[in-house]
């Protein structure tokens, strides 16, 4: 999965499913997998001794390139990388070799790790082969929803220009990278988030948790399907859906293993729950209560995907989340919002999306031509179908476009031409980045 917390590629090995690490808490229960639920959890895994491994020196590199992944992982384990591997990504007929890091122990994660954080070695890794022109990519994460799921795509080195609907809003990546504890290069200020629930015949009021006087920061990780609020907020919620006492235990479906737990209530309890965020730079984002409530998924005991019916799952992180970062996960970038996250001049922008688009018009970066479109089951970029919620995205399914001499010439607005030609560049159109509000000194 794509993941904004690490540089590196990050591989589950079967060592992480050891007896070990089968019992984890959820909330104040501890949960016990079986084997075959942690592998599906897991998207599957390797078994280290089928691959090379790295020198010993490799496990500081990994280290230093990740220092998230340290931080975040710090609560179950001393040792983040215990080892590396040297191995050939392919895509098609191409391939980079790269250093990769081994998930051994832990519980802070769920799949594999595309790592597309600030210095992605992946994205350099393809650059210097020069695969990609330059070190971008453009995700539109597709939906979750039970009743109205959606395929999404990644693209490495540019975006998918028939996702595009509206403008770009921009933001700067900035240099320090925390938000509270937690590594976040794209970071947005909330100015206004609105809270809209119904239980049963019970209309609750509208509540505001966040307004522009005290802004809240928060992550875009599409690594993280729900969100993850602070624990005043989180409290909130719960308060708004009925109290602590309205939530149902784990410990009452012993027979699904939730992979992501959220907040769990009883279908009866009929929960209708939608919220509403501003983000800085006038964008409004509405999540219908069809992406935000669903019915409770999981994996049964011998892993295989399963629904109950029975109970309600809101869409909201049941703690807050890992070293008390916000985060918009995918269930916010559902609604329509493209990601482009450029590196080269550090800056994301998110722009509202065409939807039931049927190809891909892949736009490259730099001065590479454009590419004819493909439909989105054609060998090009990744075509993902929603799967136990996640959205997976296999190391082997995208197309990787070779950049040419030849002029690229489109009519279409392009924020890669836009943002990574120099000034000066005949191609040269800078987007405005929205400016950061100033700290005055006293």
């Amino acid at each position: 999965m794509t993941s904004t917390v690490v540089n590196s590629t990050l591989i589950q090995s079967s060592d992480v499913c050891s007896n070990k690490w089968l019992t984890l808490a959820s909330g104040s229960t501890r949960v016990k997998m079986t084997a075959a639920q942690c592998r599906s959890r897991r998207g599957g895994f390797i078994n280290r001794d089928d691959v090379p491994a790295a020198s010993s020196d490799a496990l500081s590199t990994l280290s230093n390139l990740n220092p998230g992944w340290v931080n975040i992982t710090k609560e179950d384990t001393d040792t983040p990388f215990q080892y590396a591997v040297e191995t050939d990504l392919r895509m098609q007929d191409q391939s980079v070799t790269m250093l990769q890091g081994l998930i051994s122990e832990g519980q802070q994660h769920t799949m594999s790790h595309i790592g597309l954080a600030e210095t992605s070695t992946l994205l350099q890794s393809l650059k210097d082969a020069k695969l990609i022109r330059a070190k971008s990519w453009g995700l539109d994460a597709g939906s979750q929803s039970f009743t109205a799921p959606r395929n999404g795509s990644l693209v490495l080195g540019g975006y998918d220009a028939s996702s595009i609907g509206e403008g770009w809003f921009s933001y700067e990546i900035p240099k320090s990278n925390l938000v509270r504890e937690r590594s976040c290069p794209l970071q947005v200020q909330i100015t206004q988030m609105e809270l809209d629930v119904q239980v049963g015949q019970n209309k609750i009021p509208v509540e505001r948790p966040v307004t522009g006087g005290s802004p809240l920061a928060a992550c875009i990780e599409p690594y993280d399907n729900q969100f993850r609020f602070p624990t005043s907020i989180l409290d909130n919620i719960k308060r708004m859906l009925g109290g602590d006492s309205a939530l149902v235990n784990p410990s009452q479906y012993p027979n699904i293993y939730s992979v992501e737990p959220g907040l769990v209530y009883n279908s009866s309890a009929n929960i209708s729950f939608s919220m509403t965020l501003t983000i800085e730079n006038g964008l409004t984002v509405e999540i219908p209560s069809h992406e935000l409530v669903r019915p409770l998924r999981g994996l049964d005991t011998g892993g295989v995907p399963i629904v109950n019916s029975s109970l309600t799952e809101v869409q909201v992180f049941a703690q807050e989340g890992p070293l008390e970062g916000p985060v918009l996960g995918k269930v916010f970038l559902s609604q329509v919002l493209y990601l482009f996250v450029n590196h080269e001049n550090s800056t994301f922008s998110l722009a509202r999306q065409n939807l039931g688009q049927t190809f891909l018009d892949v736009k490259s970066s730099g001065s590479c031509p454009s590419v004819p479109a493909s439909t989105k089951t054609d060998k090009g970029l990744i075509a993902v179908g929603v799967v136990l919620g996640f959205l997976i995205i296999g190391l082997i399914c995208y197309t990787i476009y070779r950049c040419c001499k030849a002029p690229w010439v489109t009519n279409n607005p392009d924020p890669e031409i836009e943002q990574i030609q120099p000034p000066g560049h005949p191609n040269f159109l800078e987007i405005p980045t929205p400016p950061r509000p100033s700290v005055e000194e006293s």
